[in-house]
């Protein structure tokens, strides 16, 4: 009798499956979530720990946090004319929250700041930067996938709230967009999407600060495109767009029709693109004005996180500018959430546009702007992170612009943060 030890074959045991963030690529999220889910530019560097899987196990984690960090900005004004530097202090108190279940999925937070100024005494409050956003998930039954997404800011800086990221001075401003979806797999081949966006923006009373006082705007739109599986790699898409731009009397308001053809093929497992468009028939002050909307995309998914390149063009409102305007915005993305344990880098600059689309409008617009912000946050301890940015803004008005408004700013911040993650089986 012999005992003899030999080599062994069997099938590694499954790894536990990390919760679907709101930039999950995997194929049991539909593209719908990626679409409607708050941009990564809407999450402080407070909440970046939501774009990457809970480190915490458990179906329910909340974690309550508060961060110091101190920041220079070399145009704290968002004026050029007026170019003044400073050097903020903040105390921001954070609450964050992760719901993993197998057929539903929540990721939630919300962060305000008391902000001390060394030179602009004047702008010291407690309650004047808060931020909330908000993703969510439901897998119903034959092929129903309902998501929701919330994203609310309230800051002076307008170009870190106002939509296509332009800027209309220090004014204090908020700003929330709801984007609830649909998706339905009405056959193998077949699927059918829906999503709502409902933006609003407000610019509060302008102070000896603000030399270009925001327009308040309210956006209501809705899309429906269906799908259909041509081949393995391809598949076509045809749908309708309508957005309509309130400007609450002080401007005319104005309706956007879109017809929608396009087509999304994966090149590689990992590499797809997608391209889609069609007329905007923009009804404005008795007249129509047909512009291109067009949507191009193209994303590589990594082990790591994913990279992407979009173009878009379409109609909407330019910010704190108001009017109704042809816009544009070519957006670069570098998000890496899973380089390293605890460790999540976003790199996403993008370029604006805006031009009035018409020669008539009360208020004319020609602006645009340059954003390149990179945000590092590392969680190198159960109950404490690190995290830094920097972003560079630029923007120029031309001179058919009824305001004028140049600008040149830095913005570099450190911070620390310090949280207990509560979990809840």
């Amino acid at each position: 009798m012999s005992i003899v030890a030999t080599h062994t074959w069997a099938q590694e045991p499954p790894a536990r499956r990390a919760a679907p963030t709101p930039y999950s690529t995997g194929a049991d999220v539909p593209s719908t979530v990626r679409e409607s889910a708050p941009p990564v530019t809407a999450y402080p560097a407070e909440l970046l720990g939501l774009l990457g899987p809970p480190a915490e196990r458990g179906p329910l984690t909340l974690r309550p946090s508060i961060a110091i960090s101190e920041e220079y900005d070399d145009n704290v004004l968002l004026d050029n004319r007026r170019r003044r530097w400073d050097v903020i202090s903040r105390v921001s108190p954070a609450l964050t929250l992760t719901v993993n279940r197998p057929a539903y999925y929540l990721s939630a937070g919300y962060t305000l700041s008391g902000e001390v100024y060394a030179n602009e005494t004047h702008l010291n409050d407690a309650f004047k930067d808060q931020t909330f956003v908000a993703s969510g998930l439901y897998r119903g039954t034959r092929g129903l996938t309902l998501t929701i997404a919330d994203s609310f800011a309230l800051n002076r800086s307008t170009n870190l709230v106002a939509s296509q990221g332009f800027a209309t001075g220090q004014q204090e401003t908020w700003s929330n967009t709801f984007t609830p979806g649909m998706a339905w797999q009405m056959t193998p081949q077949t699927s059918l999407n829906v999503r709502g966006t409902f933006v609003v923006q407000r610019f509060l009373a302008a102070d000896t600060t603000t030399s270009t006082p925001g327009l308040d705007s309210n956006t209501y739109g809705l899309l429906t495109t269906v799908d259909h599986t041509l081949t393995r790699r391809l598949t076509g898409t045809i749908g309708y767009g309508f957005t309509y731009l309130d400007f609450l009397g002080e401007q005319e308001n104005s309706a956007t029709h879109t017809p929608i053809v396009g087509a999304t093929y994966l090149l590689t497992p990992t590499l797809t693109a997608s391209v889609s468009g069609g007329p905007a028939i923009t009804l404005l002050e008795n007249e129509t004005f047909v512009t291109p909307a067009v949507t191009a995309r193209i994303v590589q998914v990594l082990q790591i996180g994913s990279v992407s390149l979009e173009y878009s063009r379409g109609v909407g409102a330019a910010g704190g500018f108001g009017s109704t305007t042809d816009t544009q915005r070519i957006s670069a993305g570098v998000v890496l959430p899973t380089w390293e344990r605890g460790l999540v880098i976003a790199f996403t600059p993008t370029y604006s546009t805006a031009t009035s689309i018409g020669d008539r409008q009360a208020s004319r617009v020609d602006v645009n702007a340059v954003t390149i912000p990179l945000t590092v946050s590392y969680q190198f301890a159960r109950f404490a992170a690190v995290f830094g940015q920097y972003t560079f803004f630029r923007q120029r008005t031309g001179s058919s612009s009824s305001s004028q408004l140049d600008v040149d700013q830095n913005r570099l911040r450190f911070g620390v943060q310090f949280g207990y993650p509560i979990n809840f089986e």
